[in-house]
């Protein structure tokens, strides 16, 4: 068994204030991971489209007629159909070669980062194929990007961060003297593609947010980059953005005591926790609830309108930005629960394993008999809301050397314990006799 990892993968987000030259640039740089994706997407789409959607839907013929020798003889071939037909993330990398010889402009960007973009495509289709093998019906290959649409720059290499005459490359160690100096709020830089002429000649090298620094002081090393541009038509007024992955070096884990852990009763609307520092309900803000009718409303008046018509464009943005007030609004009442409320109970956490349900003919179809139930208003909070509370518990809690444990509970509960919010208390207590008797 190889050693373990001793290091957490953080990120850290902010703005940055590109010139003209710089914004030209950077459309220049996007222009052409733009036509690295499509081209590399078409590639993997025909390929699919000759060689196994056929099977596919040989396979679904077979499957809706109950023809269990059809059906065994076509996962056969379909699997020799993989093995014999694939482009993999190497291949594609691989073709780069030829085109950054005969084209300079498309040499001027970093190999890393159309390495980089091929690489998020390839577990992107990796996905959409993981889906068609297990079943299911609506899995969507990644689509086609429009260039108004496309505005987003990554890379593991070619760049680095800087502190005054301090500089430290991607993925190298960062010394203790820059880290001293991001503690003591020195200005620090980002630099892309150090040493290299980009397309437009432009220098790419950006402030770094005064709490970026500080959140980098803690880092081991910066891993990643991404640039990108919100919306990314330039056509439109936008501000563009860049998120650094870094790594912090591991807390040291502290022993799982289930008598000394938090019991966490989850819910769309409210968490029940049962902890050594006392019993509460916490109860979670829904914008889903304010702004789900609003966007229903424009969805009937999109409908009314001709598909690319100014009003449908218009209507389409507008559904658009409620969508992302809604899930930046549960976000930030999500980490508010976690950081204020859920870390002082403790650092070891047990919560309830929740079945996701989903409509008919996904994964996790409700009309399975482990999937059952009646899809309600939480329905939407229960597959997204919950899971990004969950993620958001378990970074924290590795953060301070604890865990996160999800457990089943199968006793009955009493009759009496009311509806809702009433109800959560006596579920994570539930909960926490359930598991202690499992041990």
């Amino acid at each position: 068994m190889g050693k373990e990892h001793s290091y957490l993968y953080r990120a850290v987000k902010f703005k940055i204030f590109p010139d003209a030259g710089q914004r030209k640039t950077l459309q220049s740089i996007s222009d052409n991971l733009w036509s690295v994706w499509n081209d590399a997407l078409a590639e993997r789409v025909t390929l699919f489209e000759m060689h196994h959607k056929p099977l596919y839907e040989a396979i679904k013929t077979a499957r809706e007629e109950n023809d269990e020798i059809r059906l065994y003889e076509l996962r056969l071939k379909l699997k020799q159909a993989f093995r014999d037909h694939r482009i993999t993330h190497f291949d594609q990398c691989k073709s780069l070669t030829p085109r950054r010889k005969t084209s300079a402009s498309f040499a001027a960007v970093p190999c890393a980062w159309q390495q980089e973009t091929l690489k998020i495509l390839d577990g992107a289709f990796r996905s959409y194929l993981s889906l068609k093998k297990k079943g299911d019906l609506f899995a969507r290959p990644p689509r086609e990007q429009r260039a108004e649409e496309f505005f987003e720059i990554q890379g593991l290499l070619s760049f680095a961060l800087g502190v005054g005459d301090h500089k430290v490359a991607a993925q190298k160690k960062i010394a203790s003297s820059m880290i001293r100096l991001l503690h003591e709020g020195r200005q620090a830089e980002i630099v892309l593609s150090p040493g290299k002429s980009l397309p437009g000649g432009a220098e790419l090298r950006f402030k770094l947010a005064s709490y970026a620094g500080k959140k980098l002081g803690e880092a081991v090393r910066v891993k990643k980059f991404t640039l990108y541009r919100d919306p990314p038509d330039m056509r439109q007024s936008g501000n563009f953005w860049i998120s650094l992955a870094y790594e912090v070096e591991k807390t040291e884990a502290i022993p799982f005591d289930p008598n000394r852990a938090v019991y966490i009763a989850l819910g769309a609307s409210s968490l029940g926790v049962v902890s050594p520092s006392g019993e509460e309900v916490l109860k979670l803000w829904r914008p889903d609830k304010h702004w789900e009718p609003k966007r229903d409303t424009l969805k009937k008046r999109i409908a009314m309108c001709t598909k690319g018509s100014r009003a449908w464009k218009r209507r389409q943005n507008a559904k658009l930005c409620i969508e992302q007030k809604s899930a930046r609004q549960r976000k930030d009442s999500d980490r508010k629960i976690v950081i204020e409320k859920l870390v002082a109970h403790g650092v070891h956490f047990v919560i309830s394993d929740i079945v996701i349900r989903g409509k008919k003919g996904r994964l996790a179809d409700a009309s399975k008999e482990e999937r059952g139930g009646v899809l309600g208003l939480n329905w939407s909070a229960q597959n997204t809301g919950i899971a990004r509370l969950v993620q958001h518990l378990e970074q924290k809690a590795e953060e301070h050397g604890g865990s996160v444990r999800k457990f089943r509970a199968t006793s009955k509960l009493p009759t009496d314990i009311g509806q809702g919010h009433e109800n959560k208390i006596a579920m994570a207590r539930r909960l926490k006799d359930d598991f202690l008797a499992s041990q």
